[in-house]
Order: C-alpha cells, then sequence, then structure tokens
C-alpha cells in the first residue's frame, strides 16, 4: 500500500512538472520544465524536489560535509585512499550549457566550496570537473572533486 501511495506521488510530481502549470499551495516551486520521459532528466527533476524540500535540514544528512547557502558537498567515497566529493549548487541548472549570468553566486560558491575542502583535506593532486549532458548520469549540475588523500605522517 505504500508503495501505490510512494507511486502516485512521484507520477503527481512527474506530470505536474511535465505540464508545468503554476499549482497553488505546492510545498515546492517546480523546477524549469524537463523531458519526464528521459532517465537523466526524471533523476535531475528528483534531484531538484529534493534539494528544494530538504535545503533546511541537509546538515542534518550523515554524507554533507559542508554546506553554504548556496552549495553542499557530499563524500562519496569511504575510502582512505581516495576522496571523492561531489558538489552541487541549490539551483536548478541541467549543465554548463543552461547557464545564465543570474547563475554566477551559484558557481563562485561551488569553486569557493571545493577549495575549502582542497585546504580541508590537503588534497594536492586532485581533479575537479562536471560532465556534459552525454556521460552526466543526473541532468542537473554538479561537479566532482577527486583526489588520492595525502599519507600521514
Amino acid at each position: 500500500m505504500a508503495a501505490l501511495g510512494v507511486t502516485f506521488a512521484a507520477g503527481f510530481v512527474l506530470g505536474a512538472a511535465a505540464i508545468h502549470r503554476p499549482m497553488p499551495g505546492l510545498p515546492v516551486e517546480l523546477p524549469p520544465v524537463r523531458k519526464p520521459w528521459n532517465p537523466k532528466d526524471v533523476a535531475g527533476l528528483l534531484g531538484s524536489i529534493g534539494i528544494r524540500m530538504l535545503d533546511d535540514h541537509l546538515e542534518n544528512l550523515p554524507f554533507v560535509v559542508a554546506e553554504t547557502d548556496k552549495t553542499f558537498a557530499i563524500s562519496v567515497s569511504p575510502s582512505r585512499t581516495w576522496a571523492h566529493y561531489v558538489i552541487v549548487p541549490k539551483k536548478d541548472v541541467r549543465d554548463i550549457g543552461s547557464l545564465t549570468t543570474q547563475d554566477e553566486g551559484y558557481l563562485t560558491d561551488v569553486f569557493l566550496m571545493a577549495r575549502h575542502l582542497i585546504e580541508q583535506e590537503h588534497l594536492r593532486d586532485y581533479r575537479f570537473y562536471t560532465n556534459g549532458p552525454g556521460p552526466q548520469a543526473v541532468a542537473y549540475l554538479h561537479f566532482h572533486l577527486v583526489a588520492k588523500r595525502p599519507m600521514a605522517h
């Protein structure tokens, strides 16, 4: 019965996003129109809605390692040898090709978050990147910071 309720709720949200008509009283503002039949867009849509709904509670999630009002970072590597962080702006942007001048503050914050993690972890040889629409698994702009952790002396 719970699965039926979750399926109905997800279908309602996806349907509302697909037609993207303003709906008074929704708990969150719907993100920009996407193609809900594309799995990457569905994942991006759900990510966008989740970020908007959990924004005030992200610091309570165990995998969130840093947060500002515009960005948060999660650790996706339990390894002591490798660090892998995903840094996510709190604004629904599909990919770099969708950026506008209104996104400048979010991008600046993403880079400052990366700097914070690099300094905190004493990372030296790192990669910082994002994927385009083809290799991107989720249609929501996010950045990866990956590095071998320095050896403790």
